[in-house]
């Protein structure tokens, strides 16, 4: 789809200083909206566009979970997480963004994280282009 920005993420050579990790049908970026509590928040997303969970082929949806996997456990190394909540998003109502991804959010104690949070903030480029590398390191 042309006009999905995470379609134009998954072309090679687009924004690619913000993809923390890419496989040959999914890539890792930071999440542009970001709670102070839990930064470093990922999402993963298929490079083809598809809107419904139930609409990816198994070996999609099976390297989508696999990274998300290693993802979690990147979080807590790149950023001193104790833990990470997963969750997905596809063509919810009041859905923004029509792309199915993955959200793994590194946890802290005490971190008051809860669904729905209005206390996200867009973050910079450049906090972004940090905690990208920063997963890219930790994942090795």
């Amino acid at each position: 789809m042309n006009d999905c920005p995470f379609c134009k993420l998954a072309r090679l050579g687009e924004d690619d200083d913000l993809v923390a990790q890419r496989t040959s049908t999914v890539y890792v970026i930071p999440a542009p909206k970001q709670r102070r509590l839990n930064r470093g928040h990922m999402l993963i997303l298929p490079n083809v566009h598809v809107t419904r969970l139930i609409d990816v082929e198994m070996p999609v949806l099976q390297e989508l979970y696999s990274v998300a996997g290693r993802v979690s456990q990147g979080v807590r190394k790149a950023f001193g997480a104790t833990g990470a909540t997963l969750f997905q998003n596809e063509d919810a109502p009041d859905q923004v963004l029509m792309h199915l991804h993955i959200h793994v959010v590194p946890r802290r104690s005490g971190d008051e994280f809860r669904m729905p949070d209005p206390t996200g903030e867009q973050i910079s480029r450049a906090e972004r282009l940090s905690q990208a590398l920063a997963l890219r390191r930790a994942l090795g």
